[in-house]
């Protein structure tokens, strides 16, 4: 397999997979490859990134992965050695219709080539997905069910439109679950929520399961336990746009789960330039 030139102007979806020889970076290529066969994409591989080679020598994940190709010989696969920046690669990913760029991220451990606090960094950056990664996937269909969230918090559409595109392009099971709460004013407001996304779902015929769950007070790390439970492959997750003081001092909430989750994350900005597919 050769390692080819960057493609330009692609009318075809694409996955992009940073990953070098570690094994955050197999990971992130066995996740990609996942996701080019759930969205009917091809895969760019990028092996050079600054965020993972520090002492920024390329070398070629062909020669540091000893996968069989004909075990991903129905994805379309293009290795790029070229060297890339946050800013290159964002650049690069609009030029080929890119749909998520996958990354694996360690945990807190002060030896990691990328800790969850230079991964959101990356992420705010970005008006793609970035689907974060800690492990190899756990069968042929990890991409079957998607686990959406819905608390009383308003931003939730970009995240109903992306669980949607995993049942129109893959035909997964999206799982909506709430939180149960006793208060009826922040009850009302999950009500709220979840007709909206029940609406958008008719309309777009999207086939989901609906569940309320018992959480602890932090909801989003409940959500993903109820996520492992169930073996659902991955959880919609939304960035935090404008952070608070207790932000900036503790760090926003979804550093408390990226790094830390068993499952993958699908990160998504607050932005009104948010890239989305034309189904």
């Amino acid at each position: 397999m050769n390692i080819k030139e960057p493609l330009t102007n692609s009318k075809k979806l694409n996955i992009i997979a940073i990953a070098d020889n570690s094994q955050l970076g197999e990971a992130s290529f066995l996740h990609g490859i996942q996701l080019a066969r759930a969205f009917k994409a091809s895969l760019i591989v990028c092996t050079n990134f600054d965020l993972y080679i520090e002492n920024k020598q390329k070398k070629s994940l062909i020669t540091a992965f000893s996968y069989d190709s004909t075990l991903f010989s129905d994805v379309e696969t293009t290795f790029i050695s070229d060297y890339f920046f946050p800013e290159t690669l964002f650049n690069f990913a609009e030029r080929n219709n890119t749909a998520i760029i996958v990354l694996g991220v360690d945990n807190y451990e002060k030896k990691a080539k990328i800790t969850p606090k230079k991964a959101i960094k990356f992420i705010k950056e970005s008006r793609f997905p970035i689907m974060v990664v800690a492990n190899k996937p756990k069968n042929d269909n990890h991409y079957n069910e998607v686990l959406l969230s819905l608390d009383m918090e308003r931003q939730n559409k970009e995240k109903a439109l992306w669980a949607g595109y995993f049942n129109r392009f893959n035909n997964s099971i999206v799982h909506i679950l709430t939180p149960e709460y006793k208060d009826e004013g922040l009850a009302k407001l999950v009500k709220d929520n979840v007709d909206f996304v029940e609406k958008l779902y008719a309309n777009l015929d999207i086939k989901y399961k609906l569940t309320s769950h018992k959480s602890s007070s932090y909801f989003d790390k409940s959500a993903l336990e109820y996520a492992k439970n169930h073996n659902i492959g991955t959880s919609i997750i939304m960035m935090t746009k404008y952070y608070t003081l207790a932000d900036i001092i503790t760090g926003p909430r979804e550093r408390k789960i990226i790094g830390k989750s068993d499952i993958p994350l699908l990160c998504i900005n607050q932005r009104d330039d948010l890239y989305v597919l034309c189904t």
